[in-house]
């Protein structure tokens, strides 16, 4: 996890924190946050031959976007941006656990076929 990632996860956890008691500082801490999640998220490649791995990827993408859908949603007079925050946290704990069972398949898979060679 780079530095650019680990602040912005402290400021969109800062900012949802703060949403209740000061929510015009904490949109624009969310905003700052889920922008670089976004930035962080949607450079990440894959250029493994790896199905799976690819497809967890393109929804780590997704996530990055969610995160920037619910900061803006933080600006409307609803709480609608709690259910985009919910949705990405949801899935990015899923691509963490599915792409690093995945990677363990993957190495052991390699380490057995260059055993074989």
């Amino acid at each position: 996890m780079n530095i650019l990632e680990r602040i912005s996860y402290i400021l969109v956890l800062l900012a949802v924190i703060m949403a209740f008691q000061q929510p015009d500082i904490a949109r624009y801490v969310a905003s700052v946050g889920a922008a670089g999640i976004a930035i962080v998220r949607l450079r990440e490649r894959y250029e493994g031959s790896n199905l799976r791995l690819k497809r967890l990827v393109r929804l780590r993408h997704l996530v990055g976007i969610i995160y920037v859908v619910g900061a803006g949603l933080m600006f409307r007079p609803y709480n609608y941006w709690l259910v985009a925050f919910f949705i990405a946290v949801m899935i990015e704990l899923y691509t963490i656990f599915v792409a690093e069972r995945e990677c363990k398949k993957e190495y052991k898979n390699d380490k057995e076929s260059k055993l074989k060679k």
